[in-house]
């Protein structure tokens, strides 16, 4: 830990003294405007040939000191390139033209390329949408506007969202590299105030990346500095965060009435539990009756997040940076208050150019997180909210006794509250630093020579206080505090330290030449990967006392769960690339990786990954030289072998047979010896799982650039897959079989973005929208047994079926009495319905036989998880100082299981909600047998469910469909004739929403659950995601 400070200290300092170095110099100058005159702010302007560059201010001003003879590259997204020559001119003035990508400039792996010249699926993303909107985690502002990007975010957790990022429904995480680093944790830990653009790399565009890419590249690009004056900005938001969705539990007379109910239909006696008297008192509030709101005591309306970023960039000619602090506070819904977030990052990025063949570069980075909870786990907090009984209070008359909730001895509000319940505190301090050194060899034009050394040291710590706290019943005639038990047995503290040590080297050599019509670009490159990580735990129960929650403090007769860790991973690669243009209308790409992995026995640890891709700018052919149809019209195609070592249950030397020890075995006179035994059989042909992808594209624009079109399908074939071989080696075999490379998976789908923009004098308006479809197929699977009944083949077997699918049984409705049950012709129970009641559910008879089994099941619905069919839509207009943005999102063909509490009153003494109680086949009091709720859609009130309504059905497992305005940014920019009075060059003043507004399929469940949030599987225990207002603030001085 010692060697860790002093090495960050040691770069921080570094980082501080070459950021003072930048100084000014006298420059070219000029303004760059649109066509309609209007200036434009941080347009590119670059000296052709070297890393000399700035941006325009405010104003559309810039200045640069250059040769006499340089040229000028003048570039801003959204506009044509221009390139002019300075010919000693002292002002040189430019006019943009809208509409032109072609040669916007795209980061694509391990360098930069012009968009027009990509032979890949590579989609991009800048900083004005990533910072739109406010949000606590980054991977969210990727929802909705990116082609074939799929997000998910299934909780609202303070630092803990859960969200998941897939490209093109692959099943795995993509690779994400920030400044070309793999970073541990992903995208969430990117401040994103500090990103430039977002690329993401979905073919053979990719495969440079070799193993690590098999389910797609994320490549994140921090900003930089560029020459100009110092320039200091700040942005500071206030967020207000509520649910988008809870469980709604009813009341304390309405779950006395369903209890009546269910007592009614299960054992005939309807007071056995509640009166009427009971119900009554409850509906009024008599004293001893007051009842209690749980979920109200536990969750606030409302959580407060705030965000402020302080950046500084500038620089000279020879010395550029950047320099970013950033703060966000995130609270939750819990009215503790004691499940809150707080993040600090700061970043510098600094370039430095010796002379116009040398230049090097040093980025620091440093983030800590801090995540301060209560001891209680948020599943089992709402796991304990839904059985809290609302006949209970929430609080009694004596402050210093715990109410009990109902049952057994939960307390849901003090699981949430850390002076009760005890604490987990986690916190993660992550450096980054990466040096880098440039030298264009001067005797070979066109060849660079590029090496850079990054380090990531990562120190996590989780400390967990539990103590036991005891809940009691209040009897009011008496007065008497009746204690219902102790939550926790005995007091427990445990101390956990975790540290990751990577270091990243490499060395690139590149060349880049024109020889008239052809253009050569070359790159060879080796890189290595040495990851160490080490972890160590301890535990001690029963402590001496609960005031010291320290180890020390815990008893010598309970010294439990003392243990670590240790893993030393490496990686070898060597890159090449070759692209070539002829002239700028024929274009190729191949590129070959060479992956070394540890993980794999030495005759099988390198793969060898190579792929192809072309394109055609038609556009640039003489035959369409007269047509004024397109601006851009190129196709592309591309094919790629990939690899991917990311397989759960791969671990270290599994090639080898290992051993463990666990346990003990009793021997001769009952004396106790530790148990060693073997992991089962090792493998040593384990290997990578293997990938094929193809891809075909097509790009077009017209009307001068203001409408593109892009447009993707692929195909990706997996083989390799790890399983164990249970087809062909029966269970009785007597050993743990090893994992193999035998299964195979597909995907195949297509993706298309549309854009328009248009500007109308001081007014543009823009449109983009997008979807993505993409399926999942199974190819052989051999980790399964035969079947050989053919109904379990077609309902369990994978091999050759659709992965998005879900086998269950289709209903028709509930059965309204005991008349319709008694002639109903199909034994829906096999004991002749005799077990059925009014109020169940009824199925269809699928095969026709007379009888429902489990040969009845039929495709229901989609599966859970991934949705199939994504969408987007992103407008946005701006009229002179003012402007709005939005975005629709959505997502289709997946579905929800509704189970637990929240399919079933009663589930586990769960508290019924409000849809239950609306919707519930309801008892005739006099004739329990007949229905009087005209509504009724779901089973009736019950203690204990058969098997007949818990089977897998239509009702309880639901498709989806929904479309979501995901967020809303308006924005001023004050009048520059009022801030340039104060020295201040711009204020922006904006509020956001997030997650506003939702339209879905979900139909009586709507209210109840977030669609994005049902991908989790089981949402009910998850807390809700958070719809945002925000309010904001951004100074540019």
């Amino acid at each position: 830990m010692k060697q860790f400070n002093n090495l960050k200290h040691l770069l921080l300092l570094v980082g501080l003294l070459l950021t003072s170095a930048a100084f000014a110099q006298q420059r070219v100058t000029g303004q760059v405007s649109d066509e309609a005159g209007t200036p434009l702010i941080g347009v590119n302007v670059l000296e052709v040939g070297t890393s000399n560059g700035t941006v325009t201010d405010l104003d559309g001003n810039y200045s640069l000191q250059v040769g006499a003879d340089a040229q000028l590259a003048i570039s801003y997204t959204g506009y044509q390139a221009q390139q002019l020559a300075v010919n000693n001119q002292s002002v040189i003035n430019v006019t943009m033209v809208e509409g032109a990508v072609l040669d916007e400039v795209v980061v694509i792996g391990y360098g930069t390329e012009k968009k027009i010249n990509l032979t890949g699926s590579v989609a991009t993303i800048g900083t004005e949408e990533l910072t739109a909107v406010p949000v606590a985690s980054t991977s969210g502002l990727l929802t909705g506007r990116f082609p074939g990007v799929i997000t998910n975010q299934s909780s609202g957790l303070p630092g803990s969202d859960a969200t998941t990022i897939r490209i093109r429904g692959f099943a795995g995480e993509p690779l994400v590299l920030v400044d070309g680093v793999q970073v541990s944790g992903g995208l969430d830990r990117i401040d994103p105030n500090d990103i430039e653009s977002i690329s993401v790399l979905k073919d053979a565009s990719a495969a440079v990346y070799g193993s690590r890419a098999g389910n797609g590249v994320i490549l994140v690009t921090t900003k930089r500095g560029k020459a100009g004056p110092p320039q200091l900005s700040y942005d500071g938001s206030f967020t207000v965060q509520e649910a988008t969705s809870f469980l709604e539990p009813v009341g304390a007379a309405d779950l006395a009435q369903l209890m009546r109910e269910a007592d009614l239909l299960d054992t005939g006696d309807a007071d056995a539990t509640f009166t009427a008297e009971d119900v009554e008192n409850y509906r009024v509030g008599a004293p001893g009756y007051e009842g209690g709101d749980w979920r109200n005591a536990l969750i606030d309306n409302f959580a407060p997040m705030q965000q402020h970023s302080l950046k500084a960039s500038g620089g000279s000619d020879h010395v550029r940076y950047f320099t970013s602090v950033g703060y966000t506070q995130q609270e939750s819904y819990f009215r503790s208050r004691d499940y809150d977030y707080n993040r600090f990052n700061a970043r510098s990025n600094i370039d430095v150019s010796v002379n116009e063949n040398l230049s090097f570069q040093i980025d620091l980075s440093y983030r800590v997180d801090n995540r301060d909870r209560a001891a209680g786990d948020v599943n089992t907090i709402f796991n304990e909210l839904g059985t809290a009984q609302s006949t209970e209070p929430t609080e009694l008359p004596d402050p210093d006794f715990l109410a009990w909730s109902g049952f057994l001895q939960r307390q849901p509000i003090a699981l949430s509250t850390r002076d009760i319940v005890g604490f987990r505190d986690r916190r993660d301090d992550t450096f980054r630093g990466k040096l880098g050194l440039s030298y264009k060899i001067p005797f070979i034009e066109g060849m660079r020579l590029r090496t850079e050394i990054n380090t990531e040291l990562l120190q996590q710590s989780i400390k967990t206080f539990r103590k036991p706290f005891e809940v009691f019943d209040y009897e009011p005639s008496s007065g008497a505090y009746i204690s219902q038990g102790t939550s926790g047995a005995v007091s427990t503290v445990s101390d956990y330290q975790f540290r990751r040590q990577q270091i990243y080297p490499l060395i690139a050599l590149e060349y880049n030449r024109n020889f008239g019509d052809h253009d050569f670009k070359f790159l060879a490159l080796a890189e290595q990967i040495t990851r160490k990580e080490s972890s160590v735990s301890a535990q001690r129960n029963d402590l001496l006392t609960t005031a010291i929650p320290e180890l020390f403090t815990g008893s010598q007769d309970f010294q439990f769960a003392n243990g670590g860790s240790f893993a030393d991973i490496g990686r070898k690669s060597v890159v090449g690339r070759l692209n070539y243009s002829f002239k700028n209308r024929y274009l190729f790409e191949a590129a070959f990786r060479a992956d070394g992995n540890v993980l794999f026995a030495p005759q099988t640890r390198w793969g060898y990954f190579p792929s192809f891709s072309a394109g055609w700018v038609i556009s640039r052919e003489p035959f369409m030289a007269g047509s004024n149809l397109f601006d851009n019209l190129k196709v592309r195609a591309s094919y790629s072998q990939l690899g991917d070592d990311s397989a759960n249950g791969l671990n270290g030397f599994d090639y080898l047979t290992g051993y463990q020890q666990g346990g003990i075995y009793i021997l001769g006179n009952n004396a106790s010896q530790p148990r060693i035994s073997t992991l089962g059989l090792a493998n040593p042909a384990l290997t990578w799982e293997e990938i094929t992808l193809y891809n075909f594209g097509l790009e077009a624009s017209f009307l001068e650039g203001r409408l593109r079109v892009e447009a993707d399908v692929f195909y990706r074939n997996r083989e390799g897959l790890l399983g164990q071989n249970l087809r062909d080696i029966p269970s009785t075999f007597g050993a743990n079989l090893p994992l193999v490379n035998l299964n195979s998976r597909n995907n195949r789908g297509i993706e298309m973005m549309v854009a328009y923009q248009q500007r109308i004098g001081e007014a543009r308006l823009t449109i983009s929208p997008n979807f993505t479809f993409a399926r999942a197929k199974w190819g052989d699977v051999f980790d399964q047994e035969d079947f050989d009944d053919p109904d379990q083949l077609r309902i369990n077997g994978r091999s050759g079926q659709w992965v998005n699918r879900n086998f269950g049984y289709a209903t028709d409705g509930i059965f309204m009495s005991q008349e319709e049950i008694d002639g109903h012709p199909i034994d829906q129970d096999q004991a002749g319905n005799s077990t059925l009641r009014p109020g169940d559910i009824k199925y269809i008879d699928q095969n026709g036989d007379g009888v429902i089994d489990f040969r009845d099941q039929e495709v229901i619905a989609f599966a859970d998880g991934n949705p199939e069919l994504v969408y987007g839509l992103s407008l946005g207009f701006t009229y002179k100082n003012f402007g709005i943005s939005t975005l629709l999102q959505g997502a289709s063909r997946f579905s929800i299981r509704i189970s637990g509490n929240a399919q079933t009153m009663f589930s586990n003494f769960s508290t019924p909600l409000v849809y239950h109680r609306d919707l519930r086949w309801q008892p005739d009091p006099n004739d329990p047998t007949v229905n009087i709720n005209p509504n009724a859609a779901l089973p009736a009130a019950t203690t204990s469910p058969g098997a007949n309504n818990s089977r897998n059905n239509d009702i309880f497992r639901r498709d989806v469909t929904y479309l979501r305005l995901k967020n809303v940014n308006i924005y001023y920019n004050l009048p520059t004739g009022v801030t340039s009075r104060v020295g201040i060059s711009n204020v922006q003043l904006y509020a956001a929403g997030l997650n506003l507004f939702t339209v879905s399929s979900l139909g009586i469940f709507k209210n109840s659950f977030d669609p994005e949030e049902a991908t989790a599987g089981n949402p009910s225990r998850n807390i809700p995601i958070t719809r945002n207002f925000t309010g904001g603030l951004r100074i540019t001085f």
